[in-house]
C-alpha cells in the first residue's frame, strides 16, 4: 500500500495539500500583522458616526484585538497539526489499510453499504480525535474568557451525544443511496446522486426547523408588542409570508447574536436570537431583517440555485470521469479494490477525486465569496431603501453587532476577499451612506 509519487493524481494531491496550507498561513498572518498596525485604530468613515463613538472606545478595540489573536494562536496549531495528519494519515496508506481491514469483517462481505458505512465512520476518528481538544479550549476557555460562551459540559455532552446521532441518521442514508446507485447504475451514477442530494437538501430546509433545531434548543413565539408589530408591519410590506416569528434561547451556550430565515414552503420562519434582542433596539433589529428580506425579495436564493445546480452535475460528473482512472487507484495504494465490485471501486474513485478536489478548493473559493458579496450589497441597498431613517438603523445594527461580536474592523483587502461572504463593516457603512445620497 505504497503510493505511487510519480503519479499525476498523487503530486496534484500533495501540491494542492502544500499550496492550501500554505496560503491559508500566509494569509492569516497577514491579518494578524494587519491587526498589530491597526487593532486600535477607528476607521475615519466611522468617526463620526455617534454608533461608532460610544461602541468603539480603546477598551474595546484592544478587546477585538485580543480575542482575534487569542483566536489566531489557537487556530495556528490545529492549522499544523491538521495539516500533518492528512498527510501522514494519506501518504502511509491509512486509508486502504482501514478500508482493507473493514473488508474482514465477515458480515460486511455481502454488503457494500455496511463496508462504506463503517470505513466512512472510521475514517473520521483521527481528525475528531484531533479536533476535540481545541474545540473544548474554544468553547470553554476562549469564548469564556471574552465573556461569549456559556456553555457547560452538560450541555456540551448532550450536544455532542445528540449530534453525532442525527450525523450517523443522515451518513447511514446518505451512503445507502449512494452505495445503492453506484451498485446500480455504474455509468450514470453521478445523474442520480446529484439529483438525490439536491432533493435532500430540499427535505431538510424544510425538517430541520421543525424536528432537529428544536433538539438543541427553544423556539417561543414573538411577545405581543411594538416589535411585532413594527416586523410584521415589514413582512406587509415585502409580501413576506412566514409560518411564525420565533425567539431562540441562544444565551443558553453563546452570547455571540444572530438572526436567519429558516425553512422552505410553508415551513419558513423567522428566527432571532435573544441575544440579538437585548443588543438592539426595535428600529436596528427591524432593518437587520429588512436586510434578510433583500435577499428574499431580490431573488438571491433563487439566483444561486440556478448557479449552483448545474455545477452540482458538472461537479458530480468530473469526479464521475476521474473515479474511473485506475492508475489513480493504484497511486493511492487502493490497487486491491477490482472493477468487479463495482460499488467499491466507484466510491473510492469519488473518495479519492473528493479529497484532491478538496485542497484546490481554496483557488475558486473568492468567486463564490465575490459573489456574495455583492448580494449582500443588495440586500443592504434594499433594507436602507425601505427604512424611513434611509438606512441610518442598519448602520448603527451593523456597528453595534460588530462591537458585541468582537469583529475585527480593518482586515486586509486580501485576506476579505478569500475568506469574507460579507463585505467589511466599513465597506458595508460607506455604500449605505450612497444609499442615502442618491
Amino acid at each position: 500500500m505504497v503510493l505511487d509519487f510519480s503519479n499525476v493524481f498523487v503530486l496534484i494531491f500533495i501540491v494542492g495539500s502544500i499550496i492550501n496550507f500554505v496560503l491559508h498561513q500566509v494569509l492569516e498572518f497577514v491579518d494578524f500583522c494587519a491587526r498589530k498596525k491597526n487593532g486600535g485604530i477607528v476607521p475615519c468613515e466611522l468617526e463620526n458616526i455617534q454608533a461608532a463613538q460610544e461602541c468603539f472606545d480603546k477598551e474595546k478595540l484592544k478587546k477585538i484585538t485580543d480575542y482575534e489573536n487569542e483566536k489566531y494562536f489557537l487556530w495556528l496549531p490545529k492549522s499544523i497539526l491538521s495539516f500533518a495528519l492528512t498527510m501522514v494519515l494519506v501518504l502511509f496508506g491509512f486509508y486502504p489499510f482501514l478500508f482493507s481491514f473493514v473488508e474482514n469483517f465477515s458480515f460486511v462481505k455481502s454488503c457494500g453499504f455496511l463496508h462504506i458505512f463503517i470505513f466512512s465512520i472510521l475514517a473520521t476518528i483521527p481528525s475528531s480525535i484531533l479536533e476535540l481538544p481545541f474545540e473544548l479550549y474554544s468553547d470553554f476557555v476562549l469564548e469564556k474568557k471574552y465573556g461569549f460562551s456559556n456553555m457547560t459540559f452538560k450541555i456540551w455532552i448532550v450536544d455532542t451525544i445528540k449530534s453525532l446521532l442525527i450525523s450517523l441518521i443522515f451518513s447511514a442514508l446518505i451512503i445507502f443511496i449512494i452505495a445503492f446507485t453506484l451498485g446500480k447504475f455504474p455509468n450514470t451514477w453521478w445523474i442520480l446522486v446529484s439529483s438525490i442530494m439536491i432533493g435532500l437538501s430540499f427535505i431538510i430546509m424544510i425538517i430541520y426547523p421543525l424536528f432537529i433545531a428544536p433538539l438543541f434548543n427553544k423556539f417561543s413565539p414573538l411577545e405581543e408588542g411594538e416589535l411585532k408589530q413594527k416586523i410584521e408591519s415589514l413582512l406587509q410590506k415585502t409580501g413576506f409570508v412566514s409560518s411564525g416569528l420565533f425567539v431562540m434561547d441562544a444565551s443558553k451556550r453563546s452570547n455571540h447574536s444572530n438572526a436567519y430565515f429558516t425553512g422552505f414552503g410553508k415551513s419558513k420562519r423567522i428566527v432571532l436570537f435573544d441575544t440579538l434582542m437585548k443588543q438592539l433596539t426595535d428600529d436596528e433589529l427591524v432593518s437587520v431583517l429588512g436586510h434578510e428580506l433583500g435577499h428574499y425579495k431580490l431573488k438571491h436564493i433563487l439566483k444561486r440555485l440556478v448557479v449552483l445546480l448545474p455545477m452540482q452535475f458538472v461537479m458530480m460528473y468530473v469526479l464521475f470521469f476521474f473515479a474511473q482512472n485506475v492508475t489513480m487507484y493504484n497511486s493511492f495504494g487502493f490497487n486491491f479494490v477490482t472493477q468487479g465490485n463495482v460499488v467499491n471501486f466507484q466510491f473510492i474513485g469519488l473518495l479519492l477525486t473528493s479529497m484532491i478536489y478538496e485542497n484546490l478548493k481554496i483557488l475558486i473559493t473568492p468567486l463564490s465569496s465575490m459573489s456574495s458579496r455583492k448580494q449582500e450589497y443588495q440586500a443592504d441597498e434594499f433594507a436602507a431603501k425601505l427604512s424611513d431613517t434611509s438606512g441610518d438603523n442598519l448602520i448603527s445594527a451593523l456597528i453595534k453587532l460588530n462591537s458585541e461580536n468582537l469583529s475585527e474592523l480593518l482586515p486586509p483587502k486580501i485576506y476579505s476577499f478569500f475568506f469574507y461572504s460579507h463585505p467589511t463593516l466599513v465597506e458595508r457603512v460607506e455604500r449605505i451612506k450612497k444609499v442615502k445620497t442618491v
